[in-house]
């Protein structure tokens, strides 16, 4: 009669501890492969997810600047208009011209054109009107910008914008620093925001540069 050999616990922990050893390498690297599809699979339908909405907002989005840029110019350039006959306002009293890559509007004897540059945080973008002779800023818009809330903000505020008014488009503008504004070029800083106001400065300085080359090359 043979004899039954009891089996060892340890030795059936550590044969246990064997198998799982010599099975952990596979199942490791399968984790890793289904780890890499997920994050792949996420990706793409994180895109498409983007790319979808991006398709269907991309309409409205140009209709709100088309909106904005017109009612802006209409206004800048002192003509009435309504949320109804905006468009058909804008088609009758204003010209849109071209010339040494560079795209403007005129509108009553008056030079507009936009400007879009960087600010201390993001970009500003806005329009600026110029008198018919090209050396008088009759006016300064800003339409959009990422500046600090309540500090550099400040910059789209008509009574800062004011500054601009009247001041030459002949020189570079430059900021008036630690006095009030007195030359015909200077403009007044925001005080806490001196690095917005400067932004913003040279932004249209820039903009008055280029439209005064392409106007008087003539329009297309």
């Amino acid at each position: 009669m043979k004899e039954r050999k009891e089996s060892d616990p340890a030795a059936q922990r550590s044969s246990g501890r064997a198998e799982s050893k010599t099975q952990n390498p596979k199942s490791k690297i399968l984790k890793k492969l289904l780890d890499v599809v997920f994050i792949v699979v996420l990706g793409v339908v994180s895109v498409a997810l983007l790319l979808a909405a991006q398709s269907y907002s991309a309409p409205a989005v140009a209709r709100f600047r088309e909106t904005r840029l017109k009612t802006n110019v209409l206004s800048a350039a002192g003509i009435p208009w309504t949320k109804d006959d905006f468009k058909q306002v804008f088609e009758e009293r204003v010209k849109e011209q071209s010339g040494a890559g560079s795209t403007w509007f005129a509108a009553d004897s008056l030079v507009i054109a936009e400007f879009k540059g960087r600010g201390l945080w993001g970009m500003i973008e806005g329009i600026v009107v110029l008198d018919s002779s090209l050396t008088r800023i009759v006016a300064v818009r800003v339409l959009a910008q990422e500046e600090t809330p309540g500090l550099g903000d400040r910059i789209k505020e008509p009574s800062y914008l004011a500054t601009y008014r009247g001041k030459t488009a002949e020189e570079p503008l430059e900021l008036a620093m630690r006095h009030a504004a007195t030359e015909p070029n200077e403009v007044d800083a925001i005080t806490g925001a001196t690095l917005s106001s400067q932004a913003l400065v040279s932004v249209v300085t820039s903009s008055v540069s280029r439209l005064r080359t392409a106007a008087k090359g003539g329009a297309q």
